[in-house]
């Protein structure tokens, strides 16, 4: 449905930038792109999310999180996702 809507050296670039986020991958290169979002949602601050929307788009994202949030198991907090039910107005 969706197609690659970032060039790979944006996305390289957003994850040497925010490295910090991935404390715990040795192999960054590795992950998908909801595993991607996935952390930036859990871990980021407002800064890391709009540096991310500047790679994903809008749309993607918003698709991407309700598919992370409806998970039998996520780790996003309560919070999170009513943050993000609100700003993706689901």
């Amino acid at each position: 449905m969706f197609h690659n809507i970032y060039s790979m050296q944006s996305k390289e670039t957003l994850m040497k930038e925010n490295r910090e986020l991935f404390w715990d991958i040795s192999d960054v290169s590795e992950l998908d792109d909801r595993a991607i979002e996935e952390r930036f949602l859990k871990y980021g601050n407002w800064k890391n999310i709009q540096d991310m929307l500047q790679i994903f788009w809008l749309e993607k994202l918003r698709a991407d999180y309700i598919k992370i949030r409806d998970q039998k198991r996520n780790d996003l907090s309560e919070k999170t996702i009513h943050f993000f039910n609100l700003y993706f107005h689901v």
